[in-house]
């Protein structure tokens, strides 16, 4: 039976093939990133410092000394550094700077009583053990007044905006967790400590807002479980995907990136593309031609009338070609069903006209109205409900050889 996360979850809905990848096929990535390695060695700090806190108070320098062995200890070939200007022990420093600001801020750390950290919490949502989801609380404490906290650690150097932490998910499925864990787990505040930029965020949940967020859960994992086929979904967070050479959408673009010129270049897919690409460029050269002498013969053509118009005359003759111009008139009348219709039927049956259009066959009526076969009386009946458009048209022609002669 599936055990969920938070974070197997917002893997599905960033994309599912990622899911498949990483939760179904079982391929994992040793790579990891320096900003997700700052983030594990912070947490050891701080579960170290309130770890110890049952028995004294750690000097700043001793967690600071036990921050700096863990990453020593740590730290392996596979941490990748992104920034290119930037090394690991830049982070490590950031790291050493988030650590002291904390430990300043709360001194002496007696903002509650710790009940846990690193505290597991396992939620059934329906009991069925079909929608069970586990996370790891990274500290449960609880206030004077009795308010269960669950604190949160962020290295992350994005600050949100209050309105995302108030549909955070992830410490709202924690409150579910210590729900089930007490009785007596009446209010909970979820805080957030925001260390890159020293700054402590809270939200909190109702009752009404934990039974829609159980809905939502329920629904996801169900939607999960009926997945057959796990397609790519495209975003920003794709530079940061570890399986690219795995993606339809990312593969080539891995394959090609890293290579020299010389080979890049001979890259069969590159050479597509690229053909591809000059063609695209002369299509639209030719469009943009094509554009142009159509608007030369629209203004000829405007001429053309006039002349025809002018000299009365219906067929021109050039060098090899000749002109004919043709006007039709074409009549609609109202679509089926319409009250309009109806009355028009009426019309025409009480006029006796009906069997010489065949059911208002267009081009008989149409005859009738230009041709002007029938009364005025009748013609002012019907004209409120017809629509007149009358076109002009030129037909090209080549002159045959016997005509050239």
């Amino acid at each position: 039976m599936t055990i969920y996360s938070h974070s197997r979850l917002s893997t599905f809905e960033t994309c599912p093939l990622q899911y498949k990848i990483h939760y179904i096929d079982g391929i994992k990535r040793e790579e990891e990133s320096i900003e997700m390695f700052l983030g594990s060695r912070f947490h050891d700090a701080m579960e170290k410092l309130y770890k110890e806190l049952r028995f004294r108070i750690m000097p700043l320098d001793e967690l600071l000394q036990c921050y700096n062995e863990k990453w020593e200890k740590e730290y392996h070939d596979d941490v990748v550094v992104s920034e290119p200007k930037r090394a690991a022990d830049d982070y490590r420093k950031l790291g050493q700077r988030y650590i002291e600001s904390y430990y300043k801020r709360y001194h002496p750390f007696d903002q509650g009583k710790v009940l846990g950290l690193e505290k597991k919490v396992d939620v059934d949502l329906l009991g069925d053990g079909k929608h069970r989801i586990t996370g790891y609380i990274d500290r449960l404490a609880q206030a004077d007044d009795g308010i269960y906290e669950i604190h949160d650690y962020k290295t992350s150097g994005n600050l949100p905006e209050q309105k995302y932490l108030d549909q955070d998910r992830q410490l709202a499925l924690y409150h579910l967790g210590i729900q089930e864990m007490w009785r007596d787990v009446k209010k909970v505040k979820l805080v957030w400590h925001y260390v890159v930029f020293d700054k402590e965020m809270a939200s909190s949940r109702t009752e009404k807002q934990l039974a829609k967020l159980k809905e939502d859960i329920i629904t996801l994992i169900d939607q999960v479980e009926r997945t057959q086929v796990f397609l790519p979904r495209e975003s920003n967070l794709c530079d940061w995907c570890p399986y690219p050479d795995l993606c339809p959408k990312r593969k080539h673009l891995f394959k090609v990136e890293s290579l020299p010129a010389n080979k890049y270049l001979k890259d069969s897919g590159v050479k597509l593309v690229n053909a591809y690409a000059e063609l695209a460029a002369r299509r639209k050269k030719h469009r943009d031609e094509i554009v142009g002498i159509e608007d030369e013969m629209e203004k000829v053509e405007e001429a053309i009338l006039k002349y025809a118009e002018r000299e009365k005359v219906e067929v021109i003759r050039g060098s090899d070609h000749t002109l004919k111009i043709s006007e039709k008139t074409r009549v609609s009348c109202p679509q089926k069903g319409t009250p309009e219709r109806e009355e028009l039927e009426g019309i025409l049956k009480q006029e006796g006209k009906w069997d010489e259009i065949s059911t208002l066959d267009s081009s008989a009526l149409a005859e009738a109205v230009t041709e002007k076969r029938w009364d005025k009386k009748i013609l002012s009946r019907i004209m409120k409900y017809l629509v007149i458009d009358r076109r002009t048209q030129i037909y090209l022609s080549k002159l045959r050889e016997e005509e050239d002669a």
